[in-house]
């Protein structure tokens, strides 16, 4: 298998002027979905793409929402932390909350705990809302 960047995504996603270049990306997209080429990313990826596009690019959060999301129903591109993104990406669609805030709840409730320590309020509505996770202030 093969490492997938976020560069890749990016450009995929933002078609820059060399025509050339477009198609290219999306002939290898098409091979992945083929099953020609069998690649692997991870949820740092996932994250980076997420604030590139908002930050840089300024996309309206639901396009960034629909491309993950495109991502995470590729097949032939394995990510280990797929189930916890996609959890994530259904409550950031939904809610003001920074998405790293929103993985990080979603991975605690992956690994079956119910509590954190956190100054970051984020958690309580987040549990409030989602399930209880339970934010311990040191």
């Amino acid at each position: 298998m093969i490492f997938l960047d976020t560069n890749i995504f990016l450009r995929y996603f933002v078609k820059i002027d060399n025509e050339k270049e477009n198609q290219r990306i999306e002939n290898f997209f098409e091979s992945i979905v083929e099953g020609k080429i069998i690649c692997f990313t991870n949820a740092m990826v996932i994250i980076e793409i997420i604030w590139v596009l908002e930050k840089y690019y300024e996309w309206l959060k639901q396009e960034v929402c629909d491309n993950i999301e495109l991502i995470l129903n590729t097949p032939n591109i394995k990510i280990k932390e797929k189930k916890v993104l996609q959890s994530a990406i259904e409550i950031y669609r939904e809610i003001n909350i920074d998405f790293i805030d929103i993985y990080n709840y979603c991975y605690i409730k992956e690994q079956n705990a119910s509590e954190i320590y956190s100054f970051d309020t984020h958690f309580d509505k987040l549990s409030e809302l989602y399930g209880e996770i339970k934010r311990l202030v040191p």
